[in-house]
């Protein structure tokens, strides 16, 4: 005798199919004119056919309007689950289809059989409509290969969606409802973790909050994770989760659909359980989302931050119990809410004896195999200028360092943020430290200091030499052999001052550069710096673009363009319209200096140099100023600043004066 999970009605698939058949058409025509059609209008049009295929994709039909794919994917199997559940959250046809002489579980396969059917065979129609056009289609852009990995990538994800669908409406009574949690169950419990990441940052010293949210939102999420496979396809490992996870929730639904009382289709939430498991749920993402917009726009004050908590607190659980109960005359469940709270005190016990390990914990100088120091925990190209993706540039000689003295140094830093860092204050200057331990693993500290302790702080680090490599972009050429020319420009009037195409000559300048940086205090971790006046453009064969910052206390970099300039008129005295001296020896007439700049460079026009906050000089006679402008009398910081405004935009710059 058959179980109810294997019979099969033909009566009763056919029902099904009926129900979901428009569904089918339209998600095959969708997917058609999204991918054959839309290849064979560009195949048409040949000189459309190369903008296609300008990156490297590891599957030519990925590169075809993947994003309007991934919709369609996501969307009709969602529809077909919310068709076929439909008559649990009507009471009529509840009773119909369960007066009918089949058990819940053949119910529930044909459920699956029909909807199954009607999403996979628009996908290999299409499939096959790929593998016919291949050869007609000159030059070759995807292989059979190709297609039978869009064939896979397709049926994971909409077979994913759907069953989640149909688990989903096992437990829900309302459609709408279903329909919303369909998606919101990929995203809860990843939200839930980034919003108690970003909160927790307020509280605990050094939480490396943006990795950590970043590696849940682009691995933990599944929506957000199928739609990056064009970057980033999936690894064996989530191929392998991703299909147990359909296999799994297929195996419960069965237990879950058995358990599941006929006469509650009138409740949103069906099971008593679940119920209150929903209602905490989203009442602790209301709570944290209100204790993040009062820490985000107060610096973390604990007070406000509290008080978010509170109200998001009472606020969604409110909204949450009128959706329960169908109702806006509402009966407070108080005793609920205590329940809440008392499981939130629970928690807390463990969070916080994790939270003293962790401000603690440092790694032992010999686990070290390289550290990250750098203004987030994880390597960004902004963190030394937008590095091209060039033959001619290695990515991998800057960031990390390696040399005993650069993780030595790394980690006495650490300790000294661990006893100034304040992560309440998220207007402090952010600084982040990674470790790459010998085992494999890793270790990221994020904090937030004042920039004038920070500056301290990082005193002998921006000092270092290896520190000062790996963090500015001209030392990631690899080969200068494949260098074009180089181009400098000045910012105040936007125009190329230069042009050197000479191979010599490039790689004297570029020495030049390489020699400053070396010669100078690293620029970051400062919170401001005036002195950028302009930028070398290297230009590679490859037609990649890299930008270097031109700064006026460059001595080797400012002598050889004006040597070799337009009349040695590279921030010459003559590019001048008024400078001035400023006394700033003291943090606080500094600190004065840099609002006073930022004040008037966000004026509207062209500023007027008046009412300084400071002891202001102006410099008058022209071969002062022409003496002042030589690099070589000129610092990062000092306790007289240099303040100039340029011809052109009236842009400002300021520099040290050295003693």
């Amino acid at each position: 005798m058959k179980s109810g999970i294997l019979s099969f009605n033909k009566g009763l698939f056919r029902q099904h199919t009926r129900s979901v058949l428009w569904m089918s058409i339209f998600f095959m025509l969708a997917l058609l004119v999204v991918l054959p059609l839309f290849i064979w209008m560009i195949f048409m049009r040949e000189e459309t056919l190369e903008y296609y295929f300008q990156g490297n994709y590891e599957n030519g039909l990925l590169a075809f309007s993947y994003s309007i794919q991934y919709i369609t994917l996501i969307i009709f199997p969602v529809i077909a689950g919310l068709i076929l559940t439909n008559y649990l959250t009507k009471k009529g046809s509840s009773d119909f289809m369960h007066s009918l002489p089949f058990k819940r579980e053949t119910l529930l396969t044909h459920v699956y059989m029909a909807g199954g059917t009607a999403l996979v065979l628009p996908i290999v129609l299409n499939g096959l409509v790929l593998i016919i056009m291949r050869p007609l289609i000159k030059p070759s852009v995807y292989t059979i290969g190709d297609v039978a990995g869009w064939l896979g990538i397709s049926l994971l994800v909409v077979l994913l969606m759907f069953v989640v669908t149909v688990f989903v409406g096992l437990f829900i009574g309302s459609p709408l409802l279903q329909g919303v949690m369909a998606y919101g169950i990929f995203v809860l419990p990843g939200a839930l973790i980034m919003l108690f990441v970003a909160n927790a940052r307020f509280f605990i010293n050094g939480l490396a909050a943006e990795a950590y949210i970043n590696k849940v939102m682009s691995e933990g999420i599944f929506l957000v994770r199928a739609s990056m496979i064009v970057e980033k396809p999936f690894s064996e490992m989530e191929l392998t989760v991703y299909t147990g996870l359909v296999v799994l929730l297929v195996v419960i639904s069965y237990i879950v659909y058995k358990a599941r009382p006929a006469e509650a289709v009138d409740e949103p939430i069906v099971f008593p359980f679940f119920r209150w498991l929903f209602i905490f749920s989203f009442t602790l993402a209301a709570m944290l989302i209100g204790g993040l917009y009062f820490g985000e726009f107060l610096d973390g004050a604990f007070g406000w931050t509290l008080l978010g908590y509170i109200i998001g607190a009472l606020a969604g659980y409110t909204i949450l119990q009128m959706i329960v109960q169908k109702t806006l005359r509402l009966i407070w469940p108080w005793k609920g809410f205590v329940l809440y709270v008392a499981a939130l005190v629970i928690l807390f016990i463990p969070v916080a004896t994790f939270t003293s390990f962790y401000e603690e914990k440092v790694p032992a100088e010999n686990e070290v195999a390289k550290v990250y120091v750098g203004d987030n925990t994880f390597y960004n190209p902004s963190y030394t200028g937008e590095l091209p993706n060039s033959a001619a540039v290695d990515r991998q000689r800057i960031g990390y360092m390696e040399e005993r003295e650069s993780v030595h140094q790394s980690i006495d830093l650490h300790k000294q943020l661990i006893k100034s860092g304040e992560p309440s204050k998220r207007m402090a200057h952010q600084i982040g430290i990674a470790y790459e331990l010998k085992d494999g693993s890793r270790m990221e500290r994020q904090y937030y200091v004042d920039t004038e302790q920070l500056n301290e702080l990082t005193q002998e680090l921006r000092n270092n030499e290896e520190f000062k490599r790996k963090t500015s972009s001209i030392f990631a050429i690899s080969r200068p052999e494949k260098i074009s020319y180089l181009a400098v420009a000045d910012y105040w009037n936007g125009t190329s001052q230069m042009r050197i195409t000479d191979q010599k000559e490039m790689a004297a300048m570029i020495q030049a550069m390489k020699h400053d940086v070396i010669n100078e205090k690293s620029r970051r971790f400062t919170d401001y710096d005036f002195s950028n006046i302009g930028e070398v453009q290297v230009w590679f064969t490859d037609g990649q673009m890299m930008s270097v910052p031109i700064y006026l206390d460059q001595e080797q970099t400012i002598n050889y363009i004006r040597q070799k300039g337009k009349d040695g008129g590279f921030a010459s005295a003559d590019q001048v319209a008024e400078a001035y001296i400023l006394t700033t020896d003291t943090p606080e007439r500094r600190r004065m200096l840099v609002d006073y700049i930022y004040e008037k460079s966000e004026a509207p026009g062209e500023a007027v140099l008046t009412d300084f906050p400071m002891p202001a000089k102006k410099i008058t006679d022209p071969n002062q100023l022409k003496e002042l402008l030589n690099p070589a009398l000129l610092s990062q910081d000092g306790d007289r600043t240099l303040l100039i405004q340029w011809k052109g935009n009236g842009a400002i710059s300021a520099v040290g004066i050295k003693n």
